[in-house]
């Protein structure tokens, strides 16, 4: 039984594997942070626990975010300012592992085209020394903004003015400016149109039965925490009320094109990743560089020895010494893996993003102990995936737990 195990959650490490480990890989850089520290930028946090550990729970707290890069505030615009989108190409939804991001109605960062358009600078009625309006049906919106020689604006049309020529997650930049809070009508996006993401905004757009939705509209921007208030979130209204939403006309033919549907994959999927290629992808994750890069994977006789020693029940239960492609809910999905390093055995979750690139969700890693650990699941049972060194044997197994109330995931020992 290990003595010393760490913990690391919430990591923001992005590595690509090109071609499944045949290219160089690109990574973005970032810090780690031990218990009661914080690093720059987005970091993980980390908990060295004893084999009496049973939850990583104090490895969630909140992360220390830096100030990022947001705009200064700007003098609001005229009324009945409009501004001119040109026609263009922008990547629609979030990155996986995002904060807040709902994977089962966000896409995953895919190029959507959209013809050019105008979009007013301000929520209705488009002028800074007037309320918003509010508490009205899409059906009403529609009719205030055709009233102007306008339109209702589609979510992907607030979207793209929102996200601005670099592709921001906020408005304001690559973080939330909670000044936006209080004085929206000076807070602009890349494309200088102001107040997105301050407030809820109903859009043209509803949700599809695809979507788990009933035809209900698509709000953009909303309230409260600052996930709520990324580009790319999407909500439906509470109930049937949208009495604090707003929204916004657009000017021009309508771009008809649709939020793309989220990839429904299957629970678990078994991959033929080399270790060599693992640790290839590895190498760029500062959290996982102490593993080295001689990866091995343990065999199916040491799967045997965890079983019979441990002596539990496994009927029904399917064993991996390989990683595994796992789809906790519509939407996400992660690449999960154990085996061995240069010198401690390891259990790690990565986001999988398009074009074979990976991002850090959490990790295992066992300091000091080679010990075997396997994965374990039962096929039917989608979002439990767990691990084990010793197959019913108390502080030797856990899980590989994802969360549905945040969409985070976090391995815990039992």
């Amino acid at each position: 039984m290990p003595g010393r195990w760490t913990v690391f959650v919430a990591s923001v490490a992005l590595a690509s594997c090109k071609g499944g480990g045949g290219g160089d890989a690109s990574a973005i850089t970032t810090n780690e942070a031990g218990p009661g520290t914080s690093g720059g930028g987005r970091a993980g946090s980390a908990v060295e626990v004893d084999a009496g550990f049973t939850s990583a729970a104090a490895a969630l707290e909140a992360l220390a975010v830096d100030a990022g890069r947001t705009r200064p505030p700007s003098d609001p615009p005229a009324a009945g300012t409009l501004v001119d989108i040109a026609a263009g190409e922008f990547a629609s939804g979030s990155t996986p592992g995002d904060d807040g991001r709902d994977p089962s109605i966000e896409p995953a960062l895919v190029p959507v085209t959209l013809g050019a358009y105008a979009i007013d600078a301000l929520p209705y009625p488009n002028d800074p020394s007037a309320p918003f309006k509010t508490g009205v049906s899409t059906d009403e919106a529609s009719r205030l903004c055709r009233d102007r020689g306008e339109r209702l604006c589609s979510e992907l049309e607030w979207e793209r003015a929102c996200k601005g020529p670099d592709g921001d997650a906020f408005a304001s930049g690559t973080h939330w400016n909670p000044a936006c809070e209080k004085d929206g009508k000076r807070c602009a996006s890349g494309f200088r149109v102001r107040t997105l993401g301050a407030i809820a905004e109903l859009t043209s757009s509803r949700f599809t039965s695809s979507e788990g939705g009933d035809g209900a509209p698509v709000l953009r921007g909303g309230a409260g925490a600052a996930p709520s208030r990324r580009c790319a979130a999407r909500s439906r209204p509470a109930g049937a009320s949208t009495a604090d939403a707003g929204f916004r006309c657009c000017k021009g033919a309508p771009n008809d094109v649709r939020v793309a549907p989220i990839e429904s994959r299957p629970a678990f999927k078994k991959t033929n990743l080399e270790p060599a290629q693992l640790a290839k992808i590895f190498a760029q994750v500062p959290e996982l560089l102490r593993l080295g890069s001689d990866l091995r994977y343990f065999t199916e006789g040491d799967v045997r020895a965890m079983t019979a020693r441990g002596g539990a029940a496994h009927e029904g239960i399917t064993f991996l010494t390989s990683p595994v492609l796992w789809s906790p809910e519509q939407g996400a999905e992660l690449l999960v893996a154990a085996g061995r390093g240069r010198a401690m055995s390891f259990v790690v979750a990565l986001w999988t993003l398009p074009g074979d690139r990976y991002r850090f969700g959490s990790a295992l890693l066992m300091l000091s102990d080679l010990s075997p650990v396997a994965l374990a699941f039962e096929p039917t049972r989608r979002k439990e995936l767990r691990w084990t060194s010793c197959w019913g044997c108390n502080g030797e197994q856990g899980f590989v737990s994802y969360r549905p109330e945040d969409h985070r995931v976090v391995i815990v020992q039992q």
